[in-house]
């Protein structure tokens, strides 16, 4: 297998233990995600709870990741990281459980809708300060499985995972819905199960031994690998919600294809994702500098050309950004722990994630009213051009210093 080592490339075996169990559990946290919002419908007319007091909850538990991730990132240097995902799963699994009854409580009458709207939050609650350990830990996990020589490609065998969870989650849950309108919820709280009795049989591998140059706290100069994650996230976010707005000036006669353009260019998106962590990120054929520049000029290129007219164009354009994106991660996170330890700098990756997409969602209002939502996409582009802004400044950093080194 071809592996980097610095800003060569080598190659060596690969005896450690396979990640794709951790795969499995990250891959969780996109079915939870993504299956919730299929539901979402079903939910509101089976407790008469409005749609806005559902948008709250789910984003009560996505807004608890920022006090969640970097404190388990924390805990997975000090207690180790099986000891993270089980709390993980555990707390996933009685989150949803909890949803569950609270929801069959609401529909059938017995439980007050006070009661039932408390447990809702007590679930969102559990659901987002115990989750949010989970790719974290799973990222930290894997690294410490694969060693240093191999990081990249344990990280994309976790996002691999996570991007699974995603595509499969919204199938998933429609498939159950078919079969009983609580069973999405069952499924989820019966997913975690399964995981847990996977990770109960997993050895607890012992950290990574500290790289060069790498401290126990967050310092300014690591500040731009934490502003790629923000823009990054950010980026996505504005490109998927401006993917209905701008197909609605193509096919304003028909809300139902734009319905169907955008379940296509979200499973295209998926797609594409797979495929660049399988085919560039795991067999590692890029510097983490040189993989994060790469990136971010696909996504430019690719939301250019979303920005123009033609259908066509707009999914290229799709593709190209989404592969990009894919790429972006694990590039900005492996430079981070050079030096960040690990569990710290997963936990902060996660923390700047979430602030990207809660920037995302403050921007959209802002700019529907100046410019209109068919420019969210427009916004996208101009997160875009920043990250490639800040990833060719990194990428020059890095290839100077190689240049010193190799000078001595």
């Amino acid at each position: 297998m071809r592996l980097f080592s610095g800003s060569k490339i080598v190659a060596i075996g690969n005896d450690s233990p396979s990640n794709w169990p951790l795969a499995f559990c990250a891959g969780l946290l996109g079915i939870g995600q993504n299956g919730l919002l299929v539901a979402l419908p079903v939910l509101v007319s089976l407790t008469q709870l409005s749609l806005s007091v559902w948008a709250g909850l789910l984003t009560l538990g996505s807004m608890l990741f920022l006090v969640g991730s970097p404190w388990w990132g924390r805990q997975a240097e000090i207690r180790g990281c099986k000891y993270v995902v089980v709390m993980a799963l555990a707390g996933y699994l009685l989150s949803f459980a909890l949803l569950a009854l609270a929801v069959w409580g609401l529909a059938a009458g017995w439980l007050p809708e006070m009661a039932g709207l408390g447990g809702l939050i007590v679930a969102r609650i559990i659901y987002g300060l115990t989750v949010s350990g989970m790719v974290p830990a799973s990222q930290t996990w894997a690294l410490q499985r694969a060693g240093y020589e191999q990081r990249m490609a344990a990280l994309a065998t976790i996002s691999s995972g996570l991007s699974c969870g995603r595509l499969l989650g919204p199938l998933c849950a429609a498939l159950a819905l078919s079969l009983h309108p609580m069973a999405p919820l069952w499924l989820m709280a019966i997913a975690p199960l399964i995981a847990l009795l996977v990770i109960c049989r997993q050895h607890n591998d012992p950290p990574l031994p500290a790289v060069a140059h790498q401290q126990n706290r967050l310092r300014l100069t690591m500040m731009p690998y934490l502003l790629c994650a923000l823009l990054l996230a950010g980026c996505v976010s504005l490109m998927q919600l401006g993917l209905a707005p701008h197909l609605q000036q193509l096919f304003s006669h028909s809300a139902t294809t734009v319905s169907h353009h955008v379940a296509v260019l979200l499973s295209v998106a998926a797609g594409c994702t797979l495929l660049a962590q399988f085919l560039v990120v795991r067999p590692q054929r890029l510097t983490p500098p040189q993989l994060l520049m790469v990136a971010a000029w696909l996504m430019i290129a690719g939301l250019g050309l979303m920005c123009t007219a033609p259908l066509a164009l707009f999914y290229l354009g799709c593709a190209l950004a989404s592969f990009g994106a894919a790429m972006a991660t694990p590039g900005y996170q492996l430079m981070l722990n050079d030096r960040l330890s690990t569990g710290k700098g997963a936990g902060a990756i996660a923390t700047s994630h979430t602030l990207g997409y809660g920037a995302s969602a403050l921007m959209v209002p802002v700019v529907s009213k100046f410019y209109g939502e068919s420019q969210l996409v427009a916004a996208a582009l101009v997160a875009a051009v920043l990250l490639g802004g800040i990833s060719s400044w990194l990428w020059c950093q890095h290839r100077m210093a190689d240049i010193a080194r190799e000078s001595q």
